[in-house]
């Protein structure tokens, strides 16, 4: 052989192993099954995934509360502004703000020397329309015995009547205006309606007050109410009556009962919220108004029922479910929702059985057949 055809077979030779070589790596990678080297990890389906416990529930029968919050400040459920009966100059206001009064104790006092005149006035005239009325009333007797003897007419005597009559009435009038005028002598003393606190002192010794005038705010802080303004969908579920729960600024953890007193009939306009009254049922001196308060109110409660927390709920297109751990496994478990509870926290459901534990957490990715373990948590 000549060296020129050795040379030729050589390179031939080089050619085609090369060529297969390209062929086989491109057969290689058009079916996307590369040489793995030795101890690649398996596929995920194919591992183990491990949950810690805050990740999974164990469903039990528990009761069930329906709760409706709420927020607001508190204010007395009696007050008033004590006003001026009469007319007058003010001699004495006898409190201060934040005195605490008794029902009935006198709280200021009008000058009464004008007051008086007029009782002694009315008095005298009084005295004096009696005077009349018994001259007039002895008159007419005397005409009516003369009149049975035909000494006088009967015109006379009809007169006389009519004087007596008229005299008699002008008593009631002057009783009835003394009675005024002593009323108006009493209400010169300003008394307390009720038991309080002096919210705010309006006026002051030496000022002259018309009828209605402003002299000081009563308070009865040891009864007060909660003013919450709550959104129209917690409110279709209250009615008045029900109990609340209630925890007052500056008390702790205290916690007061209430009680549903009131519940506006309109929205307010701005925030379209509605004023509901939760009165607090316990008396307590150190009670003021103004103070934050937060509250709840159980408007459903169900005993003995399954729930699971609102995130181990799943959905596809089969609809609603959870995965259960079995056996080591995800376990598609198929459920009906019946409603939420506890501000849309847990959701009541049917299709489950007590004992079941599920994966509560919202871990995307998961799907039935997987195998799990639960684990400590490190």
């Amino acid at each position: 052989m000549t060296r020129k055809l050795k040379v030729l077979l050589a390179v031939f030779a080089v050619g085609t192993m090369l060529a297969a070589g390209a062929f086989a790596w491109k057969a290689g990678k058009d079916n996307g099954a590369p040489n793995a080297p030795a101890g690649t990890a398996q596929p995920a389906s194919d591992r183990t995934l491990e949950l810690i416990a805050a990740e999974v529930h164990t469903i039990e029968p528990r009761g069930l509360v329906d709760r409706v919050r709420f927020t607001g400040t508190t204010q007395p459920v009696e007050q008033t502004i004590v006003k001026a009966r009469v007319a007058g100059r003010l001699a004495e206001v006898l409190v201060r703000e934040g005195d605490k009064v008794a029902k009935g104790q006198v709280l200021a006092r009008f000058e009464t020397t004008e007051l008086q005149a007029k009782v002694n006035e009315r008095q005298s005239a009084v005295d004096a329309a009696r005077a009349e009325a018994r001259w007039t009333a002895r008159d007419r007797a005397d005409k009516e015995t003369l009149a049975t003897r035909n000494i006088v007419s009967q015109s006379a005597v009809d007169q006389a009547r009519s004087t007596a009559e008229n005299r008699a009435s002008m008593v009631a009038v002057s009783e009835a205006q003394l009675e005024i005028a002593r009323k108006y002598l009493a209400d010169a003393v300003v008394q307390a309606p009720f038991d309080g606190v002096v919210g705010e002192r309006i006026a002051n010794q030496g000022e002259s007050l018309p009828i209605d005038g402003k002299i000081l705010a009563l308070l009865d802080t040891s009864h007060v109410e909660v003013t919450a303004q709550m959104p129209a969908a917690d409110v279709v579920r209250l009615k008045v009556g029900q109990p609340a729960r209630v925890t007052l600024e500056g008390f702790g953890e205290r916690v007061f009962d209430g009680r549903i007193t009131r519940i506006s009939p309109t929205a307010q306009p701005g925030s379209r919220s509605i004023p509901v009254y939760v009165e607090i049922i316990d008396r307590h001196d150190a009670l003021r108004g103004g103070l934050f308060a937060t509250g709840s109110v159980v408007v459903q409660e169900k005993g003995h029922a399954l729930a699971v927390p609102v995130s181990a709920m799943r959905k596809d297109d089969r609809g609603d479910f959870v995965l259960a751990v079995e056996n080591g496994m995800l376990v598609r478990k198929p459920v009906g929702a019946v409603r939420t509870w506890s501000r849309g926290e847990l959701v009541e459901v049917k299709g489950l059985e007590a004992g079941m534990t599920i994966v509560s957490a919202p871990l995307p990715g998961l799907e039935a057949g997987q195998s799990v373990k639960i684990i400590e948590a490190r």
